[in-house]
């Protein structure tokens, strides 16, 4: 009877985290009885309770909660609930346990750590108790969805080391192949073709958990391919060898995705796969968690930090009201917020009475008034800061020629290469602004976005902070055709080497080569993607790892390493690492604009061009020599 109705009012009531009526079948009420059956809370009725909660409950929002909590306590508590919740859930016998939040979970080969720099807030640790009561059940597929930036991936590593358990992440693109996740035929380092086992594989017979992010981009055929795996039965077929793999006993796969219709290129997933998860949304964070998170991480005085919160909620409800701000333009997300908080955080500063509320307001100023195209958006924004935190705000002092100089000598001991190599830049208005905006970007390690129309000097800028300190500058000009392997590298065939190097080893027929990201991360360079928008939304979504604060790369395409235990290579960039991207705007030929979600990821920084008639003749004088003359002189004598 409670089956039926929670079916009816799964038609009528009941609303999901999307938006859409929930889908209960059959699968769904034999997860909750299974989960039951065995019993965990050594107690019938709270067993019955968890497993329902979680196969109705997880993935529907925060409205719907109450009533389908209402509906099983009514058909299967006797008695007072808070009193049966409040009971302790006995330890399982068998295996390394640790308890989270109540729940019982195993622990992995490594050493359980707790990060301190994750913040657990109240509407946090409901997320997590979610996702702990599905893995301690052990079996069954978790699937996340919730906006950009809430944390879904974070919450899962976080859980992942607190518990000691190995955990991987695939990031998924349009043209993911199920090679990626299987394995395929590449060389051995004799050169035979032999079948190196992909990501999944090697976390499925080694008990790894396992992230697929973005989950919703993959194709539809390479998802099916999975089903196998996220039955009861946990196995998988490898069809290029016949071998059929099944999971470890620890193996827990989950994925991650952005909402359909919204962001580009996701697609809705069939019910019948969706089916087979469980289900779970993430909301958007309250501002008093934000407020407690940035004190907490970035170590933020509170009452700075619920200035920059108020900000972030005026110019959200500006975005809503106004039609100024109907592009995408107009908001702030949560990572523009930690952007903002973390210059704080990381800025060094020796004088006794800094001002760190003008500091504060000029990275706000240049976050995010950096990044938009109109003048009135510019002032809304200048207007919003300058009421919160009670200070002027002067973009001409901002960007002046000191600040510019004082910029580049603090980044580098050679500004003489100002004059010698860089000595046809002319610093107009517009140059000085860029400078100091990806100058301060790059200052902390922040992935930067140029926007701006051709000949604004968008990879000059670029370059000349490469040659400032002295880093090489790697970089890959994107097409409409381009695929991962562009720049992260590739299979080629062994070209022979000349004569006198005696001690070829014919026999190998292919090796790998390095792409230019992968060489900038090994070497501490500068990573350059030029004209990012021609390339692939798909394509660029493999770089999600790179743009995220570890700065990690796993190279699933090359395979496992043979010297390294048949691990999958995985590459973490150095201090020195930057990545930078140049793009024009959309509606020119070919061009798009990028998806938020991969946006969000860069510090965006608007080029506008020059037009001012004072830039442009400093243009021309810079460039005419001198003792020329367009008039008629009569040379006399």
């Amino acid at each position: 009877s409670l089956y039926t109705a929670l079916r009816k009012d799964s038609g009528t009531k009941l609303v999901d985290g999307t938006g859409h009526r929930p889908h209960y079948s059959l699968r769904t009420l034999c997860r909750a009885l299974r989960f039951a059956a065995s019993n965990p809370c050594s107690n019938i009725q709270r067993s019955l309770y968890e497993g329902f909660c979680l196969g109705f409950l997880t993935q529907l929002d925060r409205a719907s909660h109450p009533i389908v909590q209402k509906l099983i306590c009514q058909h299967i508590v006797s008695g007072n609930v808070k009193s049966l919740l409040k009971q302790p859930i006995p330890e399982p016998k068998g295996g390394r346990l640790i308890q989270v939040e109540g729940y019982w979970i195993s622990v992995g080969d490594k050493e359980p750590t707790i990060d301190e720099t994750y913040i657990l807030t109240s509407s946090v640790k409901l997320n997590l108790r979610d996702i702990v009561r599905v893995v301690s059940a052990g079996t069954y597929p978790v699937l996340i969805q919730g906006e950009t930036s809430v944390g879904k991936t974070s919450l899962i590593r976080w859980l992942a080391a607190a518990s000691g358990n190995h955990c991987v992440r695939i990031n998924n693109h349009e043209h993911t192949d199920i090679q990626e996740y299987i394995g395929c035929y590449t060389s051995d380092s004799s050169g035979k073709l032999v079948f190196k086992e992909g990501v999944l594989i090697d976390a499925m017979r080694k008990g790894y958990w396992i992230i697929l992010d973005e989950l919703n981009l993959a194709p539809t055929d390479v998802l099916e391919a999975l089903n196998r795996l996220l039955d009861d039965n946990r196995e998988l077929l490898i069809t290029e060898t016949q071998e059929v793999v099944k999971a470890h006993p620890r193996f827990m796969l989950f994925a991650t995705q952005n909402p359909p219709g919204l962001y580009g290129g996701r697609k809705v997933l069939s019910r019948a796969f969706r089916n087979r998860f469980v289900e779970l949304h993430f909301d958007e964070l309250p501002s008093s968690e934000l407020e407690t998170i940035l004190h907490k991480r970035c170590s933020l005085p509170p009452s700075y930090c619920s200035k920059l919160v108020k900000v972030m909620l005026d110019l959200q409800s500006y975005r809503r009201s106004s039609s100024v701000f109907a592009g995408k333009q107009g908001f702030i997300t949560l990572r523009d917020l930690f952007r903002w908080a973390e210059r704080y955080r990381l800025a060094e500063q020796t004088e006794k009475e800094y001002d760190w509320l003008q500091h504060l307001a000029n990275d706000g100023f240049m976050l995010l008034a950096g990044r938009v195209r109109k003048q009135e958006e510019i002032d809304v924004i200048q207007e919003v800061l300058e009421k919160h935190f009670k200070k002027k705000l002067c973009p001409q002092s901002l960007f002046s020629k000191e600040n510019v100089l004082k910029l580049l000598s603090k980044l580098s001991t050679q500004v003489s290469i100002l004059e010698s190599t860089f000595s046809h830049i002319v610093w107009t208005e517009s140059m000085r602004r860029l400078a100091i905006l990806v100058g301060r970007a790059l200052e902390f390690g922040e992935p930067v976005l140029l926007v701006g129309d051709t000949g604004c000097g968008k990879t000059t800028i670029c370059q000349v902070f490469a040659g400032l300190a002295n880093q090489k500058l790697y970089s890959v000009n994107c097409h409409l055709h381009m695929e991962t392997s562009d720049f992260l590298g590739g299979l080629r065939p062994v070209r022979q080497k000349p004569k006198d190097k005696e001690e070829i080893d014919t026999s190998k027929l292919f090796e790998w080569h390095d792409g230019p990201l992968v060489l900038a991360m090994k070497e501490d360079g500068f990573f350059l993607l030029d004209e990012i928008s021609l390339a692939d939304d798909s394509v660029l979504e493999r770089l999600n790892s790179v743009l995220e604060m570890e700065k990690c790369l796993v190279l699933a395409e090359k395979g496992s390493v043979e010297d390294k235990d048949n691990e999958v290579e995985l590459l973490t960039a150095g201090k020195k690492f930057r990545i930078l991207a140049t793009m024009n705007p959309g509606g020119d030929f070919g061009k798009k604009e990028l998806s938020p979600a991969l946006r969000n990821r860069f510090t965006e920084i608007w080029c506008p061009q020059s037009t001012n008639r004072e830039d442009l003749i400093q243009i021309i004088s810079h460039n005419l020599h001198p003792g020329l003359s367009l008039g008629r002189v009569d040379h006399k004598g």
